[in-house]
């Protein structure tokens, strides 16, 4: 009984020579072989007559086809696939007997034969059976290695796959944490131009004062404010605003803040205290004063002078938020800016002032001159000094005129 053989193929280019095993006990059979099989096909043929001669050539051989009679002096030969597929297992098989029944047919096909060939057999038989066996192992062990090359491609792609997933989430990480510092960078600006806006309209340092504070408590909420200007001695500070909400402004109270405050401020650049990390820095009198308050304090430098130094503070259990201490430290130095400019314009007014009397004086400074009559009874008046301006006080030290 023989299953249908399909008509051979031509050998697939470029593939390797092909190993041909050859199981039979008659040595008339495996003589027919080497005549037919080495003339005609091109393979390196092994012949084995039993299955223990079978299974050495299996153990330092690749086998591509093997031709195996199933009646063998010490086995069946259909034993030998389980060995044949341990070692070459893409190996094509052709069962031979001299007695075929359905039964092996069914369990050889079942089991990996590629065809069953009955005896006795013509030459031309042995011949198309070997060949189409070689065909089709090669061709199943080239689509095996097509298949495991696409296997490899497949995983590399995936490989790839992910790294240009973290790569395009490490990108739009990126991307987020950009914007949100581009906006944060942009909120920063508009809250620097509406403080400069609102303290750029004051005429004097009262109302650069007024204006700042009013603008602070419209962004922040009610509070506490105290505005410590610098003096012209060095480290020397003065009380020069406080805007009173639950805390008076009495001096025992604002010396206190000054004590706590000021310094720490002006070393560290910016403060934001809790209620009991503020108590930490009161003595017990002041704490009295002072009950459970939280802070914000920033020093208001400009060309690397602290020219005052601003307080923010309210009850503990109102603490301010984040986007207050960004507001804060975002206008100290525009803060700063417009008292610099407020101190320089004033300085360059009183030159122009002094300029102008220079070339024009008046009857009231004639007899200071040295071209004045001896005789007349004009005598100066008693007026301010044209260098003491009212909104010069906190630089030279004196107290608040308002």
């Amino acid at each position: 009984m023989s299953k249908a053989v399909c008509p051979t193929a031509s050998p697939i280019k470029n593939a390797p020579m092909p190993s041909v095993l050859v199981v039979d006990d008659e040595p008339a059979m495996l003589e027919m072989f080497r005549d037919i099989v080495t003339s005609d096909v091109a393979c390196k043929l092994h012949v084995a007559k039993s299955m223990a001669e079978a299974r050495k050539v299996l153990t330092r051989q690749s086998i591509d086809v093997m031709v195996a009679d199933v009646m063998l002096p010490d086995g069946d030969g259909m034993d030998l696939l389980a060995d044949l597929k341990l070692t070459s297992p893409n190996a094509g098989v052709v069962f031979m007997t001299g007695k075929p029944s359905v039964e092996q047919t069914m369990y050889a096909m079942r089991h990996g034969a590629l065809d069953y060939l009955p005896k006795p057999f013509s030459a031309d038989q042995i011949r198309t059976h070997v060949k189409d066996a070689i065909q089709r192992q090669q061709i199943a062990a080239r689509n095996e290695r097509r298949l495991t090359k696409l296997k490899t491609a497949v995983r590399e792609l995936n490989k790839a796959r992910r790294t240009v997933s973290q790569k395009v989430d490490l990108l739009c990480n990126d991307l987020v944490n950009a914007y949100g510092e581009v906006s944060t960078q942009m909120q920063t600006l508009r809250v620097q131009e509406s403080f400069r806006r609102t303290v750029e309209q004051s005429h004097d340092l009262e109302q650069l004062l007024c204006h700042a504070m009013d603008w602070l408590l419209k962004e922040a909420g009610y509070c506490n404010i105290a505005i410590w200007l610098s003096g012209q001695e060095d480290n020397r500070f003065e009380l020069g605003a406080y805007m009173k909400y639950t805390l008076v402004g009495e001096k025992k109270v604002t010396a206190a803040l000054q004590k706590a405050l000021v310094q720490p401020t002006v070393q560290e650049g910016f403060l934001h205290l809790s209620d009991s990390e503020l108590a930490h820095m009161l003595s017990p009198a002041d704490k009295k004063l002072i009950p459970a308050q939280t802070v914000m304090s920033a020093s208001c430098t400009y060309l690397g002078e602290s020219l005052a130094v601003v307080a923010m503070l309210r009850d503990g259990k109102c603490p301010f938020k984040d986007e207050d201490v960004a507001m804060f430290r975002a206008i100290a130095t525009v803060f700063a800016t417009q008292l610099a400019s407020a101190v320089h314009g004033g300085s360059d007014e009183r030159a122009n002032d002094e300029s102008s009397e220079a070339e024009n004086p008046s009857a009231d400074d004639v007899s200071d001159t040295p071209w004045a009559d001896e005789n007349t009874d004009k005598k100066p008046k008693n007026r301010k000094p044209k260098d003491q301006s009212d909104a010069d006080w906190w630089k030279r030290g004196e107290p608040p005129p308002f």
